[in-house]
């Protein structure tokens, strides 16, 4: 029985070290693809978009009423634009993370990017974290319960924030999972203020704030 453990334990000594093996050799590529500086430009304009429309909205619903009321030719320009903007950010941030991992490795394609960063430890953390949100948004739309999807989302968005800076040691991370939770925190002991509000407050400010603290020297001293 002594034996039959001891031969357990070296196994699982050889699997953490190969895990670990294999997290430090993706390490340099995946800090590098997350390097704040490379998300200045999808942050601020992320940002901005979550403070305009969450601004707009307030402002249709306090004048119609209620989103129903509003002109559906309204409503369907502010989806149109939400759309575009949704895209434009994908593929911009493709072109950055391509261009940013281009600086260590020139001959690297766009797929073996995904692969490399979607077999890191994060994306087990992110997943679950991503569906989870999914859920309970759906759940708490159909139960009426839409105020508590802002705080939802930004805490949950927080905590992976809060991940990526734990394992890539990058501070600006941290900085704004903080932000994130904190804010998200809000509607929850004052329910009376509109969830546009806070969705401004806290994915809109905390994207702009990273987008502040991203062009640090902090941030190109993480690619070492």
């Amino acid at each position: 029985m002594t034996n039959i453990d001891k031969k357990q334990v070296e196994k699982l000594l050889e699997d953490v070290a190969s895990i670990k093996s294999a997290i430090d050799s993706n390490r340099p590529l995946i800090k590098q693809l997350l390097l704040p500086i490379h998300f200045r430009i999808i942050s601020l304009i992320a940002g901005m978009a979550f403070i305009v429309l969450s601004s707009l909205y307030y402002f249709l619903l306090n004048q119609y009423g209620d989103y129903s009321g509003i002109p559906i030719m309204i409503r369907t320009i502010l989806i149109a634009i939400i759309a575009v903007l949704y895209i434009a950010l994908i593929v911009l941030k493709r072109v950055l993370w391509v261009k940013s991992v281009k600086k260590i490795d020139q001959q690297i394609t766009f797929g073996q990017l995904v692969k490399s960063f979607y077999r890191f430890q994060l994306i087990h953390v992110w997943i679950p974290i991503i569906l989870l949100l999914l859920f309970v948004s759906i759940y708490l739309y159909l139960m009426d319960g839409q105020q508590y999807i802002v705080p939802i989302i930004a805490i949950g968005v927080g905590i992976i924030y809060n991940s990526i800076g734990s394992v890539t040691r990058i501070k600006q991370y941290i900085i704004t999972g903080y932000w994130l939770i904190i804010t998200g925190i809000l509607p929850l002991l004052f329910p009376t203020v509109s969830a546009l509000i806070y969705l401004a407050l806290s994915m809109g400010c905390g994207l702009l704030l990273f987008t502040a603290i991203s062009g640090t020297k902090d941030s190109e001293n993480s690619k070492e």
